[in-house]
């Protein structure tokens, strides 16, 4: 037990080391770099239900698992120096096992994460980095060596190696705290949707706009504009590289367009609308002259992330774009500065934020969500949902507003009711006009309780076509959400 003690106390240091490194010099930490393929490897249903189950505190869940993982798998690593220390009297034999951990790192993990071997991919200097941790880890390591003391040692030699561990110990969790705390807090308490509250406005603040993403939190692509360039190339006659002036400069589009996560739970918050300006998809890759073996554009971004999509759906759809502004300004750092993919009436995980290239290619490409189970064609689900009164309210015998959102992509919204008796009897709700064909629908009704008491409330919309949102419950994974919206509320006399 005292190896393996001294091994997590060693991996501590080395984890907080790391992400100080993640700040100061870019170093990608292994939780980030394993993330992909330990979702790789979750059976779908399983992501699925702690997506559904966790929100936003998902990627909380996972990078700290990740790290424990990696503390425990350290403390093995000491452990396993313990018991051949036993029998080999080698002075700096922790080096050696600390080198093994470097080579586990550099030659499996990472390249397993798609970094390349030693995580060239990321720099050069990936490996020297990585080199330098486990040397302090090593060093760290051989701090726990049995090596009695002289029975003259003084009291206050005893009490001071006694704490050393402790230092170690405080100021390696301090760091994490530092460094993730913060990030951990607001990605569960604070998320930029829940700022609202009452009913939803028709365009929503850019700062409580959803913000869902691959990374980490605090992990995003900074890009600058200077230098950005966007490459369409692949099955194309005119490759070319526009600069982000002159994406500007070409004829622009403004659409007003509701954007929602796959992973919105019934009721939940991850859908937004905004007015996004750009330039229309099918204009900007017919500028390159698409080859006949293009059948598919496949979109890459600056995070790594991709999707693809067939090329006769863009010709057809007019309204995607290549979006750089996001109501009236540049579109913000987290929601893909300088340029994403919008593809309205599709979940957001098919428009790529940070885009950096697109190329025609004669097959679909894949994509990050899609290699994970989630569905390929991510098109939007009718929903609905309340937004007033919330659900657990009291409120007062009298007339009460009830009040939502409801949207079903391209085809609009026909009608919205609710019902007040847990799905007996429905009521049509008033519903004020679009603000484009792209966008959700807000609906309000007035209700009249006709005494105190419980009532369960359910809502439900019918989209362009007729047909009636999915009444039977389900999770996110893999095509989204579905099931009527239930709020229970107490009415009492005021």
């Amino acid at each position: 037990m005292r190896g393996f003690g001294w091994g997590a106390l060693a991996g501590l240091a080395l984890v907080a080391l790391m992400y100080l490194a993640a700040l100061f010099i870019g170093l990608r930490p292994l939780p980030q770099a394993l993330s992909g393929p330990v979702l790789a490897l979750m059976p779908g249903p399983v992501f699925g239900f702690l997506i559904d189950t966790l929100q936003h505190a998902g990627k909380v869940v996972e990078e700290l698992g990740l790290i424990v993982a990696m503390v425990v798998g350290l403390g093995v690593l000491g452990a396993a120096w313990a018991v051949a220390a036993r029998r080999w009297r080698f002075q700096q034999s922790a080096l050696v096992f600390a080198a093994a951990g470097w080579l586990v790192v550099v030659a499996i993990l990472l390249p397993a994460s798609n970094l390349g071997l030693g995580g060239l991919n990321d720099g050069a200097t990936t490996p020297i980095v990585w080199a330098l941790l486990f040397a302090v880890y090593g060093v760290i390591l051989q701090m726990g060596s049995p090596s009695p003391m002289p029975d003259q040692a003084d009291a206050g030699r005893r009490r001071l190696l006694g704490a050393v561990p402790l230092a170690i110990g405080a100021v390696s969790l301090g760091v994490l705290a530092f460094r993730l705390v913060p990030d951990w807090y607001k990605a569960i308490f604070n998320p930029a949707e829940a700022g609202l509250s009452g009913p939803s406005p028709e365009i929503t603040p850019v700062a409580n706009f959803y913000v869902v993403s691959k990374n980490f939190y605090g992990n995003d692509p900074v890009v600058a504009a200077a230098g950005w360039t966007l490459s369409i190339g692949g099955a194309v006659d005119k490759p070319m590289k526009l600069s982000l002036a002159q994406l500007r400069a070409l004829p622009s589009t403004t659409e007003y367009v509701t954007l929602e996560c796959i992973s919105n739970d019934v009721g939940g918050g991850l859908i937004s609308t905004g007015s996004f300006t750009g330039v229309s998809l099918s204009v900007l890759l017919a500028m390159a002259s698409p080859r006949a073996e293009g059948s598919w554009a496949a979109f890459k971004a600056r995070d790594g992330y991709a999707e693809s999509l067939p090329m006769s759906m863009i010709q057809s759809s007019p309204e995607y774009l290549v979006a750089y502004d996001l109501d009236g300004a540049p579109l913000p750092e987290l929601h893909g500065f300088p340029a994403r993919i919008l593809l309205p009436g599709h979940y957001g995980m098919k428009g790529p934020k940070w885009l950096d290239s697109i190329d025609l290619v004669d097959r679909e490409s894949g994509g990050y969500w899609e290699a994970q189970g989630w569905d390929h064609n991510a098109i939007v689900r009718t929903m609905s949902r309340f937004d007033m009164p919330r659900d657990g309210s009291i409120v007062k015998l009298g007339a009460v507003t009830v009040s939502g959102v409801a949207y079903a992509g391209v085809k609009g919204v026909s009608k919205v009711e609710y019902s007040t008796d847990g799905g007996r009897t429905w009521s049509a709700a008033d519903i004020k006009p679009p603000l484009s064909p792209l966008t959700w629908v807000l609906w309000s009704a007035a209700w009249t309780p006709p005494a105190e008491g419980a009532y369960t409330l359910k809502v439900r919309a019918t989209d362009g076509s007729g047909a009636l949102q999915a009444s039977t419950s389900s999770m996110s994974f893999p095509t989204g959400a579905s099931g009527y919206h239930t709020i229970h509320v107490n009415v009492a006399h005021g």
